[in-house]
């Protein structure tokens, strides 16, 4: 996703990673060049038994598509005309209700008769092809083709759509299967295609609501890439595919920009967003270690909207060193997606020293003791009485140069006045403070 520069004079636009949002499939085939899809979680199968021939391989670049999902992260999928295919299992096997997949596919060459490149699988058959996305050239035209939809059997009829579209050009289809109860083959399969802007509600399909006289699957189990007949299948590539149960549960929040700004100890986040679909907030989290990361704050979302939304977020007092960030927007049904900033947060040096007002004041029974070092040093920090005898030390030792924070918990002493008094170098100060038991 491209990042704009909301704030040139004061902060650097950083670019955006994603991660995981809590669907059925998540996949941008970040893996290196080169690799087997079936190294990184894709199970290779063969019906027609053409055995380990051409295998669904990682290649580079990836495809974008603006507004949807992880752009500008991992590669794509090359599928062929003739080889082995492969599938990945849903996260949970799905029997009722809808199932929506999202994807990305250009295409390179597409053949006379057509040919279905991908499609569903119930969750113990390597078979049972539903919701079969076809792809055919036109005749009048050998640059055009037009996209294709079948339940299950040709038998039951392949429906094509009035539209045609261009080799070389990404398109986003979504998939989508309803499962009916009346009878055993009234299950519903539509497609729809998209070459610009995915609207937010869920429109009219391109092709479908179809039934055809298939029976209907037990479940969906499992998306399937297929590669086809070698006469009819396409050659294309296949990218950002994302399974879950509900359009808006599948489509992103859609962030333009993510920005800090750095003033002192306390480091403000900024972003905005171009469009929201039932959007809870987002938390905070920060981390020293890009593994280790704490939720620090909550910001609420706009629910659904397709203006620019503007938010931000100050982390007060840190301490001098290296942080990283990152949100983690949750949907209203519990989705999640992270956006991360790219590059460390970085927290420097006082340029004087400094005693702060603890926080909070007054307080029971534990209160923090902000101080800043400008440069390495050894460092007192008492509590004492208000009559002047010491009752607590909280630092004696070397400091390097910073900004601390210190915690002091009263929890042995009685209400009353106390003082908290700090010595480096040639530096003294001391402040008043207040237990309320």
């Amino acid at each position: 996703m491209t990042t704009k520069i909301i704030f040139t004079a004061i902060c650097f636009v950083l670019l955006m990673t994603f991660s995981s949002r809590a669907q059925l499939i998540e996949e941008s085939f970040n893996y290196p060049d080169g690799d087997s899809i079936g190294a990184h979680g894709w199970v290779h199968f063969s019906p027609t038994g053409t055995g380990t021939l051409n295998r669904i391989m990682v290649s580079s670049p990836g495809l974008e598509f603006a507004g949807f999902q992880s752009q500008g992260i991992g590669n794509a999928a090359s599928v062929m005309n003739n080889g082995q295919d492969s599938y990945k299992p849903l996260s949970e096997i799905k029997n009722s209700g809808s199932v929506y997949t999202f994807l990305l596919v250009n295409f390179d060459t597409v053949r006379s008769t057509g040919d279905y490149f991908c499609a569903y699988l119930p969750s113990a058959s390597v078979t049972g092809f539903q919701c079969r996305v076809y792809a055919r050239k036109m005749q009048s035209a050998s640059e055009k083709f037009a996209f294709g939809l079948s339940k299950t059997t040709t038998a039951g009829g392949i429906e094509w759509s009035d539209t045609i579209y261009s080799k070389e050009t990404t398109y986003l289809i979504v998939m989508k299967y309803t499962f009916n109860s009346i009878s055993n083959t009234d299950d519903e399969v539509s497609l729809f295609v998209f070459s610009e802007e995915v609207p937010v509600n869920e429109p009219a399909p391109t092709l479908g609501p179809l039934t055809g006289t298939g029976n209907d699957g037990n479940d969906i189990g499992r998306f399937a890439i297929r590669q086809g007949s070698q006469s009819s299948a396409p050659n294309l590539r296949i990218d950002e595919i994302f399974t879950g149960t509900g359009w808006s549960s599948v489509l992103p929040v859609e962030l333009s920009s993510f920005s800090s700004f750095v003033k002192g100890r306390d480091v403000t986040l900024f972003w905005d967003s171009n469009k929201e679909i039932n959007n809870a907030g987002f938390d905070i989290e920060r981390a020293t270690d890009p593994d280790l990361w704490i939720k620090v704050g909550f910001v609420n979302g706009y629910g659904n909207s397709n203006s620019v939304n503007y938010y931000s977020y100050t982390d007060r007092g840190l301490p001098t060193g290296k942080y990283f960030y990152r949100l983690k927007q949750t949907d209203i049904n519990g989705n999640y997606e992270y956006f991360n900033l790219n590059n460390e947060v970085s927290i420097g040096i006082p340029v004087k020293y400094d005693l702060s007002q603890n926080y909070p004041n007054p307080f029971n029974p534990s209160t923090s003791i902000n101080f800043d070092l400008p440069a390495d040093g050894k460092v007192n920090l008492k509590i004492f009485n208000i009559s002047g005898k010491e009752v607590m030390t909280l630092v004696n030792e070397v400091k390097s140069a910073g900004y601390y924070s210190v915690n002091f918990n009263a929890s042995g002493l009685s209400s009353g006045i106390y003082l908290y008094t700090i010595s480096a170098d040639n530096f003294t100060a001391s402040k008043k403070m207040v237990l309320l038991r």
